[in-house]
């Protein structure tokens, strides 16, 4: 049986209760995977007729070139035999296995068996985490006579296993119409390898089945900056970059003619501009402001389309801190321990920069555990917060899984967490208390219960006093025009709530809401102190006034938003709320809405 605490021991435990305990943790991770891909180009003279304008070889620049920078990449053409290769490269020899790629002619046979033992051969010797092969054709192996094209399909097949039995996976693209019928030989190697399957009925087409293999296959992540009508005039115009601190940002412009007179403005540590026939790529090393300018000339009639494709990397590191709280077992042995676990993504170059703080990447998902338990987490400022209990030591490995995040993600994808076991709970002596102790123990009770007793007393005696109205302000005399999204981060009962939002234009003018009014209208049965004394009214030149009559911390732009006094806010206005019980807290973002989009 444990015995009780004497008074000495039981002020520590409650001291020990109310605070938390700090203790950072800060560790790095490995660097990131290679990857290696390869592309397999028939050259025969059947190409002349489905590809006269070459368009394969343009779209194998943009394939190369949009590739993320951990891709190693080679290059093998065939006709009768491998008349073109390039071993794997690094990202910055590419423009290497172009001058191969362009040098290739359409002539011959189709010996597709050689191209693609070959090209399986050039994986087998790399080290890559990931082997990938993209092969564009426009038929299937086709020799002088019926012995060679059979030596030719034999070696295609046994090329497949050796593939399959490598981890290598074939993407294949088939060109023209022969290539419709997907039971097609040449598709027997996506298929055993569970690649992609594509067919271009024009060489026109081949651009959609590259942007297709890149996004479903490859998974780049890109973003569509602005699709243009090119017309008579040359088009000068300006594109948000909003990816700061981004290694690599690379803005593609695609379009079905060419694309001319092309120039840029830009302030950046480097910037790198590659055209081809329908593409223009402009690789921007570490972008340093979000604004860039842009000037061309399209051919009237056509589209232009403008996609960004951001690339990051990334060191993450962690932090760690415990709340320790006493249990309510009697007999338990140490304390209830509670870990909050911070993850902070940085520049993996520059370590003092960190990165996604910008709007863009607010709420941005992503996973995170082990093989075995992945759960997602919402990234704010830049961090993404997990809580964990903690009952013993506990060393592990844990990982990130990127595929919902807007941008490419190179460098560490793993980090190293350690948490540390609960303290023990303090042994309990025997009282060694003198009897005069409990003596004057018991006046200074006895004294605090007659104190207690006079201060209730008094406080009977007052008067009956009217409070006061709760603060809220005169309404406002111009129109609701905006809504509220809400983003709640924290509540007392550890809950995780999905974003919501709350449509201000349906109220009339006159009406002043309170916070507190409007979380309960979101359908919330949370409580938040100090909501029901935060107001918003309407107010002049489309905005909205905040007025606060809490004691809840409210923070704007980095300004702390004071008690009784009013505030003016505009579209894209930011507020932090920390509520009365320390707890609950939450961000709203006031944003205007068009006519079109109140209904």
């Amino acid at each position: 049986m444990r015995k009780k605490f004497s008074l000495v021991q039981f002020l520590i435990v409650v001291c020990i209760f109310l605070l938390a305990v700090k203790v950072p943790c800060f560790v790095y991770a490995e660097s990131t995977k290679e990857k290696a891909v390869v592309f397999l180009l028939d050259v025969s003279g059947s190409m002349k007729n489905n590809d006269p304008n070459r368009y394969a070889i343009d779209g194998i620049a943009q394939f190369i070139y949009t590739l993320p920078s951990n891709f190693e990449i080679g290059f093998v053409a065939y006709n009768a035999e491998v008349c073109a290769k390039q071993t794997l490269l690094k990202n910055a020899y590419r423009n290497e296995i172009m001058k191969v790629a362009e040098t290739v002619q359409y002539t011959g046979y189709s010996n597709a068996g050689d191209g693609m033992m070959q090209a399986v051969e050039m994986l087998m010797d790399s080290s890559a985490t990931e082997k990938d092969i993209v092969l564009l054709s426009d038929g299937e192996c086709l020799m002088q006579d019926e012995d060679a094209t059979k030596i030719a399909y034999t070696a295609y097949q046994s090329a497949t296993v050796q593939a399959v039995q490598s981890g290598i996976r074939i993407h294949v693209i088939g060109l023209g119409e022969e290539m419709e019928d997907i039971e097609n030989s040449i598709f027997q190697a996506a298929a055993k390898t569970n690649g992609g399957v594509y067919h271009s009925p024009q060489a026109l087409d081949i651009q959609h089945s590259i942007d297709s293999i890149l996004q479903q296959q490859f998974h780049i992540k890109q973003m569509t900056a602005a699709v243009i009508d090119a017309g008579e005039d040359a088009v000068k115009m300006g594109i948000d970059i909003p990816f700061a601190h981004a290694s690599t940002v690379r803005v593609l412009l695609t379009s079905n003619s060419p694309i001319q007179d092309l120039t840029t403005n830009i302030n950046a540590e480097g910037v790198k501009q590659v055209n081809g026939e329908r593409y223009s790529l402009i690789e921007i090393e570490n972008p340093k402001e979000e604004k860039m300018e842009l000037g061309f000339r399209g051919t009237p009639g056509n589209q232009i389309r403008i996609i960004q494709i951001p690339e990051y990397w990334v060191t993450p590191k962690v932090s760690i801190s415990y709340q320790d709280r006493v249990p309510d077992v009697p007999d338990a042995s140490v304390y209830d321990r509670e870990a909050t676990i911070v993850y902070t993504f940085y520049d993996m170059e520059n370590n003092d920069i960190q990165l996604w703080r910008e709007n863009y990447f607010a709420h941005s998902k992503l996973s995170i555990g082990n093989a075995d338990n992945f759960q997602e987490g919402t990234l704010m400022d830049g961090q993404l917060q997990m809580y964990e209990t903690v009952t013993t030591h506990c060393e592990k490995e844990v990982s990130f899984d990127y595929a919902a995040f807007p941008a490419n993600i190179l460098g560490s994808d793993t980090v190293k967490v350690v948490l540390e076991e609960p303290p023990a709970l303090p042994i309990e002596e025997p009282d060694k208390f003198p009897s005069v102790m409990y003596v004057i123990l018991f006046f200074i009770i006895v004294l605090v219960i007659v104190t207690i007793i006079v201060i209730v007393l008094m406080k009977t005696k007052r008067p009956t006093v009217i409070p006061d109205d709760d603060g809220r302000p005169e309404p406002g005399k111009s129109s609701y025009v905006g809504r509220l999204n809400i983003y709640i981060t924290r509540t007392a009962s550890g809950y995780d709530i999905s974003p919501l939002s709350y449509d201000l234009f349906r109220l009339p003018s006159t009406r002043v809401i309170s916070m507190a009014e409007i979380l309960e209208s979101c359908g919330l049965k949370e409580t938040f102190a100090g909501a029901g004394h935060i107001f918003i009214s309407s107010g002049q030149g489309r905005s909205v006034i905040l007025t606060n009559q809490s004691d809840c911390c409210i923070m704007k732009s980095g300004e702390i938003l004071m008690k009784k006094k009013s505030y003016q806010l505009f579209a894209g206005a930011k507020v932090d709320i920390a509520f009365e019980d320390e707890i609950s807290e939450l961000t709203f973002q006031y944003r205007e809405l068009k006519p079109s989009e109140m209904y």
